[in-house]
Parts: structure tokens; C-alpha cells; sequence
């Protein structure tokens, strides 16, 4: 009998669960790598993730919190170039999920001059890739008055 009441209720909280998902739509890319923008030393790199959920009246006004490294490399296989930061256009790299299917942009600074320091332009040329790990937290909606 017990194991029947375990049973029926591990039944109900998984359905009360539901899923949101963060998969990359696009690549980070960089446009503009050799003309002169506003910050001479720097170049900015876009890139857009979508986020989705299964259970959107469970889900819509959840704030999630992304969490990226401070830095990372990317690679053509024969030069390394540092990237220095990753963020979301926000201040604290956090949304509120507003609707089933979301699409955020998302950031990455490089230096330029750590892009071919000292090498060959056939060793610097080229396509280059890397990975970032993105962590992210999902937090409660937010109560009518105020509360979490």
C-alpha cells in the first residue's frame, strides 16, 4: 500500500515539472574584425540562443540567471585567440521568460591585437570556433507582492 502512495505521488510531481531548454540558434560571430570601431582595441562578436518551454502557464514570468566564464579561447587549429568576456545585452545576464519561444542575444569580446600577435596571415586565417559552457539558473516567478 505504501509503495502505491509513493508511487502516485512521485506520478503527480513529475508531471507538475516542466522543462526549459536553452539551445544556440547561432553561432558567435564577428563582423567588422579589420575596420576601426569605437573601441580601436576591441571587437564585438554576436551570437543568439533560443529558450523554450513545454509548460508556458507554469513558466512565463520565471527569471533565469545566465552564468558565463570570464574568459575563453577560441581556435582555427593553428592560432589560439583569447576571449576576454561574455555577457547578455542586461547588467546581470538575466531575463524573464515572456513568451513559449524566446530568442536572446548574447555577447563575446576579443582583443584585436591578440588575434594574429607576431604570426603569418595564412597561420591567422581562417575560421575559428571555440565552446563556452553557460550555466544558467531558473528562479520562481514573482508574487503579486513582491515575494519570490
Amino acid at each position: 500500500m505504501l509503495r502505491k502512495i509513493v508511487l502516485g505521488i512521485t506520478m503527480l510531481s513529475s508531471l507538475a515539472f516542466s522543462d526549459v531548454t536553452v539551445k544556440i540558434l547561432e553561432p558567435i560571430r564577428f563582423k567588422d574584425v579589420n575596420t576601426i570601431s569605437i573601441d580601436g582595441d576591441y571587437v564585438v562578436g554576436e551570437g543568439v540562443f533560443e529558450v523554450s518551454t513545454d509548460n508556458p502557464k507554469e513558466d512565463l514570468g520565471k527569471k533565469i540567471v545566465f552564468r558565463f566564464p570570464e574568459n575563453g579561447t577560441m581556435t582555427n587549429k593553428k592560432n589560439t585567440t583569447p576571449v576576454k568576456k561574455y555577457s547578455l545585452p542586461t547588467d546581470d545576464n538575466s531575463m524573464i521568460i515572456s513568451t513559449e519561444r524566446e530568442s536572446v542575444k548574447f555577447y563575446a569580446l576579443i582583443n584585436r591585437r591578440d588575434i594574429g600577435k607576431n604570426k603569418a596571415p595564412e597561420v591567422v586565417e581562417g575560421e575559428y570556433t571555440g565552446y563556452v559552457p553557460i550555466v544558467f539558473s531558473l528562479y520562481e516567478r514573482i508574487g503579486k507582492g513582491g515575494e519570490n
